[in-house]
C-alpha cells in the first residue's frame, strides 16, 4: 500500500469555515512518520468536489483513509463509507462518535474504528496498515479480522504538552478563504482537554473527565507561528472551558500583551471560572469577545442540569461578569440552552424575562440551542428508553432538501432543526413557548450583527430590516414548499454567508 493517507469528511449542508483540528494534528503525525497527506473535506464552505470526483481520487492515490464522525451527522458519514467502501483497501473512522460506538461504525463499512483519542496511537497504526502488520498490538481501536470484530486494549491518554503543533499547511486554503481576512478562519487554537464540569448534557467520552490544558509558553508559539506563517491576526481559542486556570491564562495574558502583536482573540468559558480580574487582564492581551456557557438564568433547572449547586449565586456570578465585560469592553456572547424534559410553559416564559433583562449587557448576540441527547451522557442514559429516541441519530428526520439548510436558519431561527426534533416529546405549549424564545433571541443576533457590520446607523437598521425580512420570507417560503424556498434563496444564502462569518 502506498504511503499515503486521505482524511475526509462528510458534506453535512452546515459549511466548516475551518478547517478541522484533528485533521492538522494527525496530519502533522502522519508527515512525521513518512506519510503523504491528503485532504478533502467535503463541509468546507467553498469546496467543490463530489463523490466522484473522490472516488477518482482514491483510485489513483490508494491511499488509507481516514474519517471522522460526529453524532449529529454519523449518517452522512455512513452514506459517503458505503459509497467509497468498493475502492479503498483501509478505511479508518475516528472521533466522538465512534469512540463511543466502535462496533456500529465498523458495521456500517469502515475496518478500523479509533477508541479515544487519536494522536496516541496513529503513527502505530498507520504503520502497521503500510507494512501489512497485524493489528493487535496497536492500542485503542476495534477492528475486523476475518469477519470478527475485534477490541484492543485502551491507548494511553495523550500529553498534550508533548503533541506536535498542528500542521495547517494540509489544507487547501482555497477551500476556506476567498477574501483576504478569511485567513484568520486558519486561527483555531485548542489549548485544553476536557472540562471539570459535569453538566448531564455534554458527554467526556473522546477526551475523558480529566482537564488537561498546555502551558502558557506553548500555547503563545502557536499564536506566534500563525502570525508570522499565515498572517492570521484573530485567534479563535476552541477549548470548551479556556480560563479554567487561572495562573496559566494570567501567565498566556501578560506574554500576549507584553509582545504586543496586531491580534485580536476570541475565546468560551464557564461562568464559575472567571472573575473581574482575570477579565481586566484578557482586555489588555487583546480579547474581543467572550462566549459564555450561561444556560439557564432558572434556579431548578441549572441544579437539575448540574451546572452549580448554587443556582442564585450563579445567577448573581453571570450579571457580575456581563458588567465587568461591558466595563472592560469585551463583547459578550450567551448561551442559552433549552427543551429539558421537564421544561414548562411557566419556566420558559421566565426565563424570556430574565433574558431580556440582560439584553443589554449581550453585545455579541444568544446561541446555546435546543438540547440534542447526546450518546454517553446523563440525559441520554437517563431518558432514551423512555422517550424513545435510543441510536436517533440512525433513524434522524430529514426536514431539509440534501445538504440544504434554509436560509431563515442562518440568522433567524437557528435551532429550528434542533426543536423540530423535540426528543422529549414537549407539550405544544411549552414548544411554542420555546420557538417564539428562539425567534426573539434570532432578531436580537440579526440587530447585533448588522451594528457590527456597518457602522452608519441607518445602514445597519436598513440590513437589519432586509435580513429580518428574507428571513420571514424563507420560513414562508419553506412551509410552502422547501424546494421553492432551496431555488429562491439559495443564491442569498450563498452570498451572505461570509458577512455572518466575518469577524
Amino acid at each position: 500500500m502506498e504511503r499515503k493517507v486521505l482524511f475526509l469528511r462528510a458534506e453535512t449542508g452546515w459549511k466548516d469555515p475551518s478547517p478541522p483540528m484533528a485533521f492538522a494534528y494527525l496530519g502533522k503525525i502522519a508527515k512525521d512518520a513518512g506519510f503523504e497527506v491528503l485532504v478533502e473535506n467535503l463541509n468546507a464552505q467553498y469546496n467543490q468536489k463530489n463523490i466522484g470526483d473522490i472516488i477518482e481520487l482514491i483510485k489513483k492515490e490508494n491511499p488509507i483513509v481516514g474519517i471522522s464522525i460526529f453524532t449529529n451527522y454519523a449518517v452522512d458519514s455512513y452514506d459517503l463509507i458505503k459509497k467509497i467502501r468498493p475502492y479503498c483497501k483501509t478505511i479508518i473512522a475516528g472521533g466522538p462518535h465512534v469512540t463511543i460506538y466502535p462496533e456500529e461504525t465498523i458495521e456500517q463499512g469502515a475496518d478500523i474504528a479509533v477508541v479515544g483519542e487519536a494522536e496516541a496511537m496513529f503513527a502505530n497504526l498507520l504503520n502497521a496498515i503500510a507494512l501489512g502488520k497485524k493489528l493487535d498490538k496497536v492500542k485503542g481501536i476495534v477492528y475486523k479480522d476475518k469477519n470478527k470484530i475485534k477490541k484492543n486494549p485502551a491507548a494511553e491518554q495523550v500529553n498534550i504538552d508533548k503533541l506536535p503543533s498542528p500542521d495547517k499547511d494540509i489544507f487547501r486554503k482555497e477551500d476556506y478563504v476567498k477574501i483576504k481576512d478569511e485567513i484568520n478562519n486558519f486561527g483555531g487554537i485548542l489549548t485544553s482537554r476536557g472540562c471539570p464540569g459535569r453538566c448531564t448534557y455534554c458527554y467526556h467520552a473522546l477526551f475523558g473527565k480529566c482537564f488537561r490544558y498546555r502551558p502558557a509558553k506553548n500555547v503563545f508559539d502557536e499564536v506566534l507561528e500563525l502570525y508570522k506563517k499565515y498572517g492570521v491576526t484573530h485567534i479563535n481559542f476552541i477549548d470548551d472551558a479556556f480560563t479554567v486556570n487561572k495562573n496559566r491564562l494570567i501567565e498566556l495574558c501578560d506574554m500576549l500583551a507584553e509582545a504586543k502583536l496586531p491580534i485580536e482573540w476570541v475565546c468560551a468559558t464557564r461562568i464559575d471560572f472567571l472573575d473581574e480580574e482575570m477579565i481586566s487582564k484578557m482586555k489588555k492581551a487583546g480579547c474581543v469577545m467572550i462566549s459564555l456557557g450561561v444556560e439557564s438564568l432558572i434556579p431548578s433547572s441549572l441544579i437539575k442540569m448540574k451546572k452549580t449547586s448554587n443556582a442564585e449565586w450563579y445567577i448573581q456570578r453571570t450579571k457580575d461578569i456581563l458588567i465587568w465585560c461591558k466595563k472592560a469592553k469585551i463583547r459578550i456572547g450567551v448561551n442559552i440552552l433549552t427543551g429539558f424534559p421537564w421544561n414548562s410553559t411557566e419556566e420558559i416564559k421566565e426565563l424570556n424575562k430574565r433574558i431580556k433583562r440582560i439584553r443589554k449587557y449581550v453585545t455579541q448576540g444568544f446561541c446555546g440551542g435546543v438540547l440534542q441527547p447526546m450518546p454517553n451522557t446523563e440525559d441520554y442514559d437517563n431518558y432514551a428508553k423512555e422517550y424513545g429516541f435510543e441510536k436517533w441519530w440512525m433513524n434522524k428526520k430529514d426536514f431539509f432538501i440534501k445538504n440544504h439548510h434554509p436560509f431563515f436558519m442562518l440568522f433567524y431561527h437557528v435551532f429550528w432543526e434542533q426543536l423540530q426534533n423535540n426528543f422529549y416529546k414537549l407539550d405544544k405549549k411549552v414548544f411554542r413557548e420555546i420557538d417564539q424564545l428562539y425567534k426573539m433571541m434570532g432578531k436580537w443576533n440579526l440587530k447585533i450583527i448588522s451594528k457590527r457590520r456597518f457602522r452608519n446607523s441607518f445602514v445597519s437598521f436598513g440590513v437589519y430590516q432586509g435580513l429580518l425580512l428574507l428571513s420571514k420570507l424563507s420560513l414562508f417560503l419553506y412551509n410552502i414548499s422547501p424546494s421553492l424556498e432551496k431555488s429562491l434563496m439559495s443564491p442569498i444564502a450563498n452570498y451572505s454567508y461570509r458577512f455572518k462569518y466575518k469577524h
